[in-house]
């Protein structure tokens, strides 16, 4: 029995660690043993040791629908990689065919290669970026009768002409015109000759130029000009900033700011691995060392008693990992992924993950390694598996000018118009679902909106007598449109058709510009660069509010959200920089620093490893890394681009999809359901709110008119007064609710009752009684002849044989609808009011008091 029961104890022994090797659910085993994630396999990164998780029984060569394989046969990539300029396929058999690529027949080629639609061609505007479509162009730069001809041969609508606003170059459409001038900056502002650029009067003579030819800072207007105490002043009488000078960059054009700076050079380090350090920075080879001759001032390089031991022989010479033997002493060195500590001898593991763009996405941090994963909809790019793009989509960038808006494709060299004759489209963004984009013009006061590929049907969403918006983003899950409102200093909203509008944030601004929505977390973020130039947010309903940025900025012209890793971006056109932080400010960093490509930048926007801006000063779109800022390329041609605008990445990812809690029901909100701000798990998802006009109940579900303030009864578009877009705003609130319900006693017609009444109306009053008494006599005679008549009926049909049957709906009143459908919570789920969505609170058409 001996040897029976050795044999079963060591069959359960291998049972036992047969079971206690097993790996959890969601996990893959490697042939080693080891537990990997299950979705590293067949990502084509061997994270098993033994490449087990890339085999070729588990990861077969079929491709899928969406796939194609590569000519080596080896490998499959999604059909939309093949000729967007990155070599997916290994043998970049993905990228060989893509040469060949010609223009469509409404398309005019340019000398580059670059397709341009017919309608850029000799417009006076070098769209091609080598200037071959503004060649030969005097026989054909004819305008129609319907236009007027400037001076330069640039053709506008006659209806542009003497309308206030310079459209062509010289002026001369608003020569001989009996008519003020448009200006849109503000009272306190400086207004540079391009009538677009509004700058800080503290900033005109400040020894820089901010307009984009200079005349801030010309000779004629500052005199002799001095710069500020924390600037330095060029030899050529230009400031820059303080500390920038001695830093081993020529900030001046003329190099000054490097002259005379008696800083003693920084002591070099030697190079370990074939150098030897004497001290005091100087390094001598290493076949100097122990040769029996003082190389180093002091012998260094000869120690007594130390050359030709090698230390590593005892103990590893204490070293964690290995030893590495030198002439003179040792060093210890650690393994891919380690780094030594302070004592020089042990490893200790290195996280990469806390360095910013290590990964593109998702990173986890191993024991002497890492592992960089991607979001849902991104796959690692083959060649460098840190890096993600996106698996599905075409990427393209929208941009708004001064007379038109086009759409500039990032994967091939294709420009095409979106909306064309606009009179000064600024702000823009889109909904990607719909293919639905949205404008503001600051010369026609309006907001505006058109299908992406039918520009023309272009309609008016929002039109108010004194609107300047510079900033506007949509909300493309609960369908809202918010828009800062420079003159009247102000954040609103208003939904797609224009027809209900509310002012958010009225209190504490000073010149706001940009605005960014994260929908999904119910926060919206917003440039300031008034006296306190700052960077805001606030929930998607007005609550809490709090300053995020407000140290180092200056001119915070254009922000976006990175809404992958949770980061928010600006640009500054003062300080000539890109930075980035999280949402709340924290680990704020300077993502690059240019004063030749962000002389003057006013947009931004951001997607996979990239940031695009615009800069007035090159008038032309720039792109970058987005964690480091190397890596600058133009998009467009510099000097191309007229008064480049806002900028923004159209594509899908750029809108990820999220739960609309407004959809059931409106939220049981009787007019704007909005999206509440996502603090923590339990925060409410939305929040009711009143159009201007009206005031929310103590419900805080029902609006009803405010009669502090005159009635509004908004049309689309809405046109709103100065008058009531001041008096109609609320405080800023501090809960979930945009704003606080609010109880009045009123009278009876909803007046507040008046305690002096005259003689006559109390006379009035005794007449009126006695007729009432007369009447009410008469009704009740009716009403007993009546119940008389009746009681007869009744006992007649009595032996009428019949039975009868109580239907409840007919017992139930509209007071006791209402008042179940009031009291339910404010701020549940709406996508779990299943029987509530097929009897709403109220039916399309009807109008709520």
């Amino acid at each position: 029995m001996g040897p029976m029961r050795s044999i079963l104890g060591c069959s359960f022994l291998l049972l036992v660690t047969g079971f206690a090797s097993t790996c959890k659910f969601g996990e893959f085993r490697c042939g080693s043993g080891s537990c990997i994630p299950r979705f590293w396999t067949c990502d084509q990164e061997n994270d098993c040791a033994d490449g087990s998780d890339e085999s070729r029984d588990l990861c077969p060569d079929t491709c899928s629908l969406s796939q194609t394989m590569c000519k080596n046969g080896e490998q499959c990539i999604f059909r939309d990689f093949i000729c967007d300029g990155d070599k997916d396929c290994r043998d970049g058999s993905d990228e060989l065919e893509c040469g060949n690529r010609t223009c469509r027949s409404d398309e005019f080629t340019c000398g580059n290669g670059r397709c341009i639609q017919r309608q850029y061609v000799c417009d006076e505007d070098n769209d091609c970026g080598d200037g071959s479509d503004e060649k030969n162009c005097e026989q054909n730069r004819k305008c129609p009768e319907s236009a007027f001809t400037c001076l330069s041969g640039m053709c506008i609508t006659k209806e542009w002409v003497c309308d206030g606003d310079i459209d062509c170059h010289g002026g001369e459409d608003e020569r001989n015109c009996n008519i003020r001038r448009l200006s849109l900056c503000l009272g306190q502002e400086f207004e540079c000759s391009d009538r677009i650029t509004c700058l800080n009067q503290q900033w005109v003579c400040d020894g820089e130029a901010d307009c984009p030819d200079g005349e801030d800072e010309s000779a004629d207007r500052c005199g002799s000009m001095s710069c500020r105490p924390d600037q330095f002043q060029c030899d050529d009488r230009r400031c820059i900033a303080g500390h920038l000078t001695c830093n081993g960059d020529k900030d001046c054009a003329d190099g000054s700011d490097e002259k005379n700076c008696g800083i003693v050079a920084p002591v070099k380090s030697c190079n370990v691995s074939s150098q030897f350090d004497c001290g005091g920075g100087q390094c001598i080879p290493l076949a100097a060392v122990c040769n029996h001759r003082k190389d180093c001032p002091n012998g260094e390089d000869e120690p007594a008693g130390k050359c030709a031991i090698n230390e590593c022989l005892i103990n590893n010479g204490g070293c964690m990992h290995q030893c590495v033997d030198m002439e003179v002493g040792y060093r210890c060195e650690c393994k891919e992924g380690y780094k030594l500590a302070a004592d020089n001898r042990t490893c200790m593991d290195i996280d990469e993950c806390e360095t910013p763009g290590v990964c593109s996405q998702g990173c986890v941090n191993e024991i002497g390694a890492f592992k960089c994963e991607c979001e849902e909809g991104y796959i690692r790019v083959l060649k460098n598996h840190t890096r993600c793009k996106a698996s599905e989509g075409h990427a393209s960038l929208l941009l708004t000018r001064r007379h038109d808006i086009r759409k500039i494709a990032l994967d091939r060299p294709e420009m095409t118009s979106i909306v064309n004759s606009t009179k000064s489209a600024t702000a823009l963004d889109f909904v990607f679902r719909t293919g639905m984009i949205f404008w503001s013009d600051v010369s026609t006061q309006t907001i505006n909106k058109a299908p992406i590929d039918e520009g023309s049907e272009r309609a008016v969403v929002l039109t108010k007598s004194s609107v300047t918006s510079d900033g506007l983003a949509v909300d493309w899950i609960y369908n809202h449109v918010y828009y800062t409102d420079t003159k009247q200093c102000t954040i609103e909203l208003t939904n797609f058709e224009g027809s209900m509008g509310k002012v958010l944030v009225k209190d504490s601004l000073d010149i706001p510009r940009s605005i960014a929505l994260d929908p999904i977390d119910g926060w919206m973020y917003w440039s300031d660069w008034g006296a306190s130039p700052r960077i805001e947010r606030a929930g998607m309903d007005g609550s809490h509010r709090t300053t995020i940025i407000s140290y180092d900025v200056q001119w915070p012209n254009g922000i976006t959200l990175d809404l992958v890793l949770k980061r928010l971006y600006w640009v500054d056109g003062k300080l000539n920089s890109i930075s980035s932080s999280n949402y709340d400010g924290s680990q704020r960093r300077q993502v690059l620093y240019s004063a030749e490509f962000l002389r003057h930048p006013f947009s931004i926007t951001t997607f996979e490893d990239y940031i695009y801006w615009t800069d007035w000063d090159k008038q032309a779109v720039f792109k970058a890394n987005k964690f480091n800022g190397e890596d600058i390329q133009p998009v467009t041609a510099t000097h191309m681009l007229q008064h480049p605008m806002v900028v923004h990445v159209y594509h899908p990812f750029r809108q990820p999809d999220g739960v609309n809690h407004c959809q059931s029901v409106n939220g049981h909100c009787s007019h704007l359901c909005l999206p509440a701000p996502r603090i923590n798990e339990r925060s409410p998802r939305i929040s009711c709110a009143c159009p201007t006009g009206l005031k929310l109940m103590a419900d805080g579900l029902l609006c009803v008119e405010d009669r502090r303030i005159p009635s509004v009864h908004p049309t689309a578009p809405i046109h709103r007064t100065t008058e009531q877009s001041s008096i109609s705003t609320t405080k800023l609130p501090q809960d979930a609710y945009s704003e606080a319900p609010v109880e009045e006693t009123t009278g009876v017609n909803g007046t507040v009752p008046s305690d002096n009444a005259d003689g006559s109306a109390k006379k009035s009053e005794k007449d009126y009684g006695q007729i009432a008494w007369i009447v009410i006599a008469s009704l009740t005679s009716i009403a007993i002849v009546a119940c008389g008549i009746f009681v007869v009926y009744r006992r007649c049909t009595r032996a009428v044989n019949s039975i009868n049957f109580e239907n409840p709906v007919y017992h139930k009143t509209t007071e006791d609808h209402f008042s179940l459908e009031k009291n339910v919570t404010p701020h549940m789920y709406a996508t779990a009011q299943e029987e509530e969505s097929a009897n709403p609170l109220f039916e399309p058409g009807t109008q709520c008091v």
